[in-house]
């Protein structure tokens, strides 16, 4: 049969396949969303400290060391976008 619900074939989760496989198979896929998040907030962060040490050299750049401000070159304006 072809309709694919009747058949017991090597899926993990078909009725008739191995509890053990099914348990393997779901920590498998637990330990991979884990490991998913775990790296999507490891790019937030870096992302978050890459803007911050950008914005640190833009006020070092724009101040001097009496907190006088410069004139200087920089363009004004500029905008760091942050995605979270």
């Amino acid at each position: 049969m072809a309709d694919g619900v009747s058949g017991i074939g090597s899926a993990p989760f078909n009725v008739g396949s191995d509890i053990h496989a099914q348990t393997r198979a779901r920590e498998r896929i637990e330990t991979h969303l884990v490991e998913q998040r775990v790296e999507k907030a490891h790019r937030v962060n870096h992302i978050h400290l890459e803007a911050l040490a950008k914005q640190r050299f833009d006020l070092q750049e724009s101040y001097d060391k009496f907190g006088a401000k410069t004139t200087g070159s920089k363009p004004e304006g500029t905008n760091v976008n942050v995605e979270v």
